[in-house]
């Protein structure tokens, strides 16, 4: 598999760089030469590096068109995870981010799980040889060999904030980061948002010996929540860093309807899914471990967490969502597919003007940063995990990203 070409694009780092990291650590072994690093940035790229595989994170119908065209112009070969494929309904995920005229040209469609799977097979039955069921490299690194990832981290957190439950929001399209969007198509968020803060405030004095730590969802409000809590020196709003280590860390987890919570219960932490009321998009989250539909309850499950250990309810209809099972890696399957594709021949060198930084790449307006010494200290824990090392070439070739092989 020697001089084959693995473009990674990456659009919420926090979100997608660990699970990037990892399936280019394996797929240099194997011999590619990866580009990693900023979406837009990486695809400016394509056009002066060989081609190869170019691994699509999916979107809006069309963002995900310009990126997935633009890349085949490039002579580059389309694979595609699509990052929101886990929890999906039907109509609204073909309208709105499965649309059949860009499909055509991805090579491969990688899906969390048969659901995914098969709401794009029963849509596109001429598509359906394209659909491969993988899991994903995020989920991945919740697996036990891949947890000691974020030991130092867990561990800078536990002493930072004691023992602590996380909760987790989503509430984003009413308490926008912009402003309330109070419109008669938010009303269920904005009654769940609202039973979050009454439950929030009781939870937190109730057990005033712990800490509460929120994490909203990145496109929320923060100031919100710290204007309601402002009085509760035992609450405290964070949204830094990958969700793994706030899980790892935390005593426990409560949540209504976030993948978060699905993240939780395969790390084996006690999850909670607070439901006041029942609402239609949550389902597959809310399945998972204890749920608490009054405060009371909540509560009472909260003490028994405290002071009982936890055997966490299952519900295997989990695994028709995502693929799952201890040693199974997500990873494997990707690489194992992506080697099957024939690609064109690459020079067995590149010219100099082809390795020059790339200079010309347009200014964006959102912030991303991605330093070497993240790729070099991921790959260091991931050689300490697998008892080897071999050696790497890490070259910055534009702003955020990187070039790197084996050797």
């Amino acid at each position: 598999m020697t001089n084959r070409w693995l473009y990674l694009p990456i659009e919420v780092k926090v979100r997608e760089l660990d699970a990037k990291l990892l399936l280019s650590y394996y797929a240099i072994q194997q011999g590619y030469q990866v580009i990693i690093g900023d979406q837009p940035n990486v695809t400016e790229t394509l056009a002066q590096y060989p081609q190869g595989i170019y691994f699509a994170k999916g979107g809006p119908k069309g963002f995900r068109k310009r990126m997935i065209t633009s890349a085949v112009d490039n002579g580059q070969t389309v694979v595609e995870l699509d990052e929101e494929g886990l929890l999906i309904e039907k109509k609204r995920y073909i309208r709105d981010r499965m649309r059949k005229d860009t499909l055509q040209f991805v090579e491969h469609e990688y899906c969390w799980g048969e659901h995914q799977k098969q709401v794009i097979s029963n849509t596109y039955p001429d598509m359906a040889y394209k659909c491969h069921v993988v899991g994903n490299p995020r989920f991945d690194l919740l697996q036990p060999k891949y947890r000691s990832l974020y030991q130092k981290e867990v561990k800078s957190l536990q002493e930072q904030y004691g023992e602590f439950i996380l909760i987790n929001t989503r509430f984003s399209i009413y308490n926008a980061a912009k402003g309330k969007k109070d419109t008669v198509f938010v009303q269920h968020i904005k009654e769940l948002y609202e039973s979050f803060l009454k439950m929030i405030e009781k939870t937190a004095r109730r057990f005033s010996h712990l800490t509460i730590i929120i994490r909203p969802h990145p496109a929320e409000n923060f100031n919100s929540y710290r204007q309601a809590f402002r009085d509760l020196s035992n609450v405290h709003v964070v949204h830094e860093g990958v969700i793994n280590k706030w899980l790892l860390a935390a005593k426990m987890v409560i949540h209504n309807g976030c993948t978060s919570g699905i993240e939780a219960f395969l790390l084996d932490k006690p999850v909670i899914a607070y439901i006041p009321f029942e609402t239609e998009d949550t389902e597959l989250p809310n399945l998972l471990g204890f749920k608490a539909t009054t405060i009371t309850e909540l509560h009472q499950t909260i003490d028994q967490l405290l002071h009982h250990k936890a055997i966490i309810p299952d519900d295997d209809r989990l695994y028709h969502y995502c693929r799952w099972d201890i040693g199974d890696y997500s990873f494997q399957h990707i690489l194992g597919l992506c080697n099957t594709i024939t690609l064109p021949s690459p020079p067995l060198s590149l010219s100099k003007s082809r390795k020059k930084p790339i200079k010309n790449v347009r200014k964006q307006k959102r912030k991303f940063s991605l330093l070497e010494e993240e790729i070099t200290s991921f790959y260091q824990i991931l050689d300490e995990i697998e008892q080897q090392t071999f050696k790497r070439t890490i070259q910055q070739i534009a702003p955020q990203v990187f070039y790197i092989k084996a050797g």
